[in-house]
Formats: structure tokens, C-alpha cells, sequence
């Protein structure tokens, strides 16, 4: 793990993918160390989420809480409630000789994306005949920032502005209810790893397919916002499939 997963973890710091949980007591000052565990649980949960789904953590890696506390600079405690949480979602296991990174099937990964295909592509139809022109401009500012760290020797750059462009696509759609479902699955994609396997050519076939999205999103095309987020979705599946390990 080591400076591995400390340069992931400060990426999804970067993308917002960290949400700590700011409530505090009656008082407005909090419960003290169990609302600190809270806190820092959320943080250990986000964080080691981020590393399995990048590579850093890989299938079947054991998970050490005393090694993981050290890592993140936290007590065991909160630690342990997040490979708790983690077990729920499905990204680690728990046997009988501790914590292990869950290994994800053939047949999980394909379900992930066909769930993500359908969520993001009725997103994009929503969001073709919702959409206003001011944020259309800010989606086609970050897809210029995207196509700009094409030659970039910072590929994190490159996939963080990749998850924001989807991100700021679902989120025009204007139906909470699906923004929700569809950040709650967006806990499962395997951004990191895709973009790792991706050559020149893929990862330019990839933007282009940004572009004819954001035109279909500024000509109110709803078919065909659905059909090229659906056909952009599958073809990184086609990706993990083809050249990961599954």
C-alpha cells in the first residue's frame, strides 16, 4: 500500500469524494470521541473504498486493521467500523482468517454497468430536455479541461475530470430521486482501473464520445443523450472485461 494509497486517498479528497458528516449534538458542539469515531469512520470507509476500486487494494489483498490504522493515522476503532460498512456494500469480505478485498465476478461486474447504463443513460435523456444553457457551458468547460490533459503526465487529473463531466451530466437531470441512485451505485465503478488500461487511441474515442454527448445534450436530443451515455458505458465495461483480470 504505502505511497500508493496515500496519493489516492488525497485524489478523491481532491474530487469530493470524502463527505464527512459535519452534524453535531443538541449542543453544537458534538458528542465528543463517538462522534469523532463517526467522522473519522466515514473517512476511513471513503478512502479505502477509493483504493480497492483504483487497484491500489487489490482482490483478495488481506486488510490489516492494525496496518490500515497506522496508514490513515487512526485509531482501530473507526477502522473497523468501515471494513464493517465496506463488508455491507460488498467490497470486502470477512473469513476466518480476517479481512480480505473482495473479488469481483464476471457476472457482478457486468450488473454493475448494465445498472450504471440505465441509470446515467435515462439521466442524459432528462438532462437533454432539462438542461439549462448555463450549466451545459459548465459541462463543456470541464470537457475542454479533459481533453486538454489528454497528453497530460497526470492521468489522475484525467479521470477526476472524467467523473465530474458524468457527475455534472446526471446531476442536470433535475429527478433527485435518480441523481441519489445513481451516486449510491457510482460507488462501485472502477474509474482508476479503467483509465489505467485505456491506450491513446481508447481514451481519445472516449472524449469523443463526451463531445457527441454534450451535442446531443445542447441539441435536446433525448434519444440520443441516452443512446451515447448507454454505448460509452459499455464500452468501458468492454475494457475491464477485455483486459482486466476477470
Amino acid at each position: 500500500m504505502g505511497d500508493n494509497a496515500i496519493r489516492m486517498s488525497e485524489v478523491a479528497a481532491r474530487s469530493d469524494v470524502i463527505r464527512p458528516d459535519n452534524s453535531s449534538g443538541p449542543d453544537g458542539r458534538g458528542d465528543g470521541q463517538a462522534s469523532e469515531n463517526v467522522l473519522l469512520s466515514q473517512v476511513a470507509h471513503e478512502r479505502l473504498r477509493l483504493d480497492i476500486l483504483s487497484g491500489v487494494l487489490r482482490p483478495n489483498q488481506r486488510l490489516v486493521e492494525k496496518e490500515l490504522s497506522e496508514l490513515l493515522g487512526m485509531s482501530r476503532t473507526p477502522v473497523r467500523d468501515a471494513l464493517v460498512v465496506l463488508a455491507v456494500d460488498g467490497v470486502v469480505d470477512r473469513g476466518k482468517h480476517g479481512w480480505t478485498v473482495h473479488e469481483y465476478s464476471r457476472e457482478e461486474l457486468v450488473a454493475i454497468y448494465e445498472v450504471r447504463g440505465a441509470l446515467e443513460g435515462y439521466a442524459a435523456r432528462l438532462s437533454a430536455l432539462r438542461a439549462t444553457d448555463e450549466e451545459l457551458d459548465v459541462i463543456e468547460r470541464t470537457l475542454d479541461l479533459e481533453r486538454g490533459e489528454l497528453d497530460s503526465a497526470n492521468p489522475d487529473s484525467s479521470v477526476t475530470l472524467n467523473i465530474e463531466f458524468h457527475s455534472m451530466v446526471v446531476d442536470c437531470c433535475g429527478n433527485q430521486r435518480l441523481i441519489d441512485l445513481a451516486v449510491r451505485n457510482a460507488g462501485f465503478y472502477f474509474n482508476f482501473r479503467v483509465a489505467s488500461m485505456y491506450t491513446e487511441d481508447e481514451y481519445q474515442r472516449s472524449i469523443d464520445d463526451h463531445y457527441r454527448l454534450l451535442t446531443a445534450l445542447k441539441q435536446h436530443d433525448a434519444e440520443s443523450a441516452d443512446r451515447t451515455m448507454r454505448e460509452h458505458i459499455a464500452e468501458s465495461l468492454k475494457v475491464l472485461l477485455t483486459k482486466g483480470r476477470w
